[in-house]
């Protein structure tokens, strides 16, 4: 998959961030010394965590080396590594706080992958975890939709490497790892400008490994034609803006 865009990515950098900050909210940690932010994207998640405990030690990843490179430049006094985290953990040490956002969707086999993320857990320990859940997103169904029309064979075979489950899958997948596991999920009503804004939301994340298979007009009109099935899925409000729903599902577990 070709490179994360950090510029795009930040254009929203107040509306991916509050799911962050209400995240760090419900954790019930006091003086965490040692904090992973298990991909970090570029940064906007880690500096919320320093806010909270600014004496802790903390450790940002990522695989995407632009997210890296954009989380150096703008918080040069934390600690960045480009780490792929499907990988082996253990050489990155113990941790008090495993916190990650936004970014296991990406990641396959979560069971296991929690288990590895608990396996860096010091004792005592906590989980915190973010996952947008696009199912029934009107801009998600959009882009299948399309890309199921006259580009469908620019995309045979094509997996758009998300997974996600419902809460119950993760209750059940640390259950037997936690002492407590709290769980929960927030519909967010994020206000936009336009059709046009959700379009430039979704081509930074969800929309990715559709577009980089396509190169000028091909992916003009694919873009246009995803732009033309959300008109009809997002209303314009009064003011002319328009609502973004956004599906969030959050846990944390205490080891």
């Amino acid at each position: 998959m070709s490179g994360w865009n950090p510029d795009l990515y930040l254009k929203f950098e107040k509306e991916r961030t509050q799911p962050v900050k209400d995240l760090i909210f419900r954790i019930e940690k006091e003086n965490p010394a040692r904090i992973i932010d298990i991909g970090c994207g570029p940064g906007n998640s880690t500096i919320q965590l320093k806010k909270r405990w600014p004496d802790a030690f903390i450790l940002g990843i990522d695989s995407s080396t632009e997210m890296i490179d954009r989380a150096k430049r703008d918080y040069p006094q934390l600690e960045w590594r480009v780490y792929d985290a499907n990988n082996d953990l253990s050489p990155l040490g113990k941790f008090d706080l495993v916190f990650s956002n936004a970014a296991i969707q990406w990641m396959p086999n979560h069971k296991e992958l929690l288990k590895r993320f608990f396996g860096i857990l010091n004792d005592n320990g906590v989980l915190a975890v973010q996952i947008p859940n696009v199912t029934y997103m009107p801009v998600h169904l959009a882009v299948q939709e399309t890309a199921k029309g006259r580009w469908s064979d620019y995309f045979a075979g094509i997996d758009d490497g998300l997974e996600y489950h419902e809460l119950t899958f993760y209750y059940d997948a640390l259950c037997s790892l936690a002492r407590c596991v709290d769980l929960w999920e927030t519909h967010y009503h994020h206000v936009l400008p336009g059709h046009e804004a959700i379009i430039e939301w979704y081509s930074s994340t969800g929309m990715r490994p559709y577009l980089e298979k396509l190169t000028g007009e091909e992916k003009q009109r694919f873009l246009q034609s995803v732009l033309a099935k959300i008109r009809e899925g997002y209303k314009v409000q009064e003011d002319g803006k328009v609502l973004f729903p956004f599906r969030r599902l959050f846990f944390v577990a205490y080891k």
